[in-house]
C-alpha cells in the first residue's frame, strides 16, 4: 500500500502514455532495472536491455541494434563494479571489475570500449546509465522499510542539487529530526503507446523492493532540423507489489540537422521528491548554442550545485545520442 505524500512533496502527475511513434523515426528504448537481494547495502544487481527501432514511412518497424546487460555493484563502503557483461558480448569489459561505480566510471568505460562509445550503441546507453542506477539505488532508504535510517556515507552532501539545497524541504526535516524524511510518489500509470506493441521492449515485472529506471528517445527529420522527444522514469515497487514514480522528466529539442547545434529544449518536471526540485528545470537552457555530441563535458562542467538535478543532467546528456540515431534513421529508405 502507498503512503500518503510528504508534505514537502514536489509535482506528482506522472504521464500515462507517451507520443506514438512517427514515420520515418528512430526509438530508442532502454530499463535499468535494480535489486538489492542482499539487503540496501550489500549488492546491488543490475539487469537491463536496451532497443533502437526505426519506423519505416508506412509505419512498419524494422530493429536497427539492441543490447543487454548484467552486472553486480558492491555497494559496502565505495560502490565498486564486482560483476559486468553485456550482449553483445563486449570482452574489454573485463577490465572494469573493481572500478567505481560513480565518479570517474564513464570515462573508464569510454577508455575500454571506445568503438561503443563513439557510435553511442544502446550497449552505451546501458553502461553509461550505470552511475544514475547507483545513485537511485540509495533510494530505498527513503521509500523502503529501512526509510529514514540510511547508513553514513549513503546520502549526498547539501547543495549537491535543487533537492537538497540548504533551507530546502529535505535538509529542514534532517535536521529538525535527524533523518531523511519518508519519501512516497504517485502511483505508476501505464506508459501506454496507443496500443502499439512495438512503442516500447519487452520488459520483465519487476519484484517486491525493486527499482527501475526507464527511458525514451524519439528522433525525427523535419525540413533543416531533427526534432527529439525524451523521457526517463524511476519507479519503485513496495513489499504489498504496488509500483510508485519516484522521478519522471519529458524533455523536447530541436537540433540543426547539419551543425548539430541544440537550438531549443525545455524539460518538463512531472513527479519529483520535494518542492524545490523542479526550480531545476530551467537549467537545460544553458546548453543552446552547444553542438549535441559534446552536452556530457557542458552538463559536468556547468550544470551543477542546486541550480541543476542530478537526474536531470543525466536525461540531458543522453541527447548525446541524437546524432548516431539520427544517422541510422538516415541510412533508411524514406527519411527526408
Amino acid at each position: 500500500m502507498l503512503a500518503p505524500a510528504h508534505e514537502g512533496h514536489g509535482p506528482r502527475e506522472a504521464a500515462t502514455s507517451v507520443a506514438g511513434r512517427r514515420p520515418a523515426s528512430v526509438r530508442r528504448t532502454s530499463q535499468l532495472d535494480l535489486g538489492t537481494p542482499s539487503g540496501p547495502d550489500g549488492q546491488l544487481v543490475l539487469h537491463g536491455s536496451a532497443r533502437d527501432l526505426w519506423t519505416a514511412p508506412d509505419g512498419s518497424a524494422v530493429e536497427l541494434g539492441a543490447a543487454e546487460l548484467e552486472a553486480t555493484v558492491e555497494l559496502s563502503g565505495r560502490p565498486v563494479v564486482a560483476a559486468l557483461r553485456t550482449r553483445p558480448e563486449l570482452p574489454a569489459l573485463t577490465g572494469l571489475v573493481g572500478v567505481p561505480a560513480l565518479a570517474g566510471f564513464r570515462a573508464a568505460v569510454d577508455a575500454a570500449v571506445p568503438g561503443e562509445a563513439a557510435s553511442r550503441t544502446p550497449a552505451h546507453a546501458l553502461l553509461d546509465d550505470i552511475p544514475g542506477a547507483v545513485v537511485i539505488a540509495g533510494y530505498t532508504w527513503v521509500v523502503g522499510p529501512l526509510a529514514g535510517s540510511p547508513p553514513p556515507g549513503r546520502t549526498p552532501p547539501a547543495d549537491v542539487c535543487s533537492g537538497w539545497r540548504s533551507g530546502g524541504t529535505m535538509m529542514l526535516a534532517i535536521g529538525r529530526t535527524g533523518t531523511m524524511p519518508r519519501l512516497s510518489g504517485p502511483a505508476a500509470p501505464p506508459l501506454a503507446d496507443g496500443g502499439d506493441p512495438a512503442g516500447w521492449h519487452p520488459m520483465p515485472p519487476l519484484a517486491a523492493g525493486d527499482m527501475r529506471r526507464r527511458r525514451l528517445m524519439d528522433v525525427v527529420r523535419d525540413g533543416d532540423v531533427l526534432r527529439v522527444e525524451a523521457m526517463f522514469r524511476d519507479t519503485h515497487v513496495d513489499a504489498d507489489g504496488d509500483e510508485s514514480v519516484v522521478h519522471e522528466y519529458g524533455l523536447s529539442a530541436v537540433v540543426s540537422a547539419d551543425r548539430l547545434e541544440l537550438l531549443a529544449v525545455a524539460a518538463e518536471p512531472r513527479v519529483l521528491p520535494w518542492q524545490e526540485c523542479p526550480m531545476a528545470a530551467g537549467s537545460a537552457a544553458a546548453l543552446v548554442g552547444r553542438t549535441v555530441g559534446t552536452l556530457g563535458q557542458h552538463v559536468r562542467g556547468e550544470l551543477s550545485g542546486t541550480s541543476s538535478c542530478t537526474h536531470l543532467n543525466d536525461l540531458l546528456r543522453s541527447l548525446d545520442d541524437v546524432p548516431a540515431l539520427a544517422a541510422a534513421g538516415g541510412s533508411r529508405p524514406g527519411l527526408p
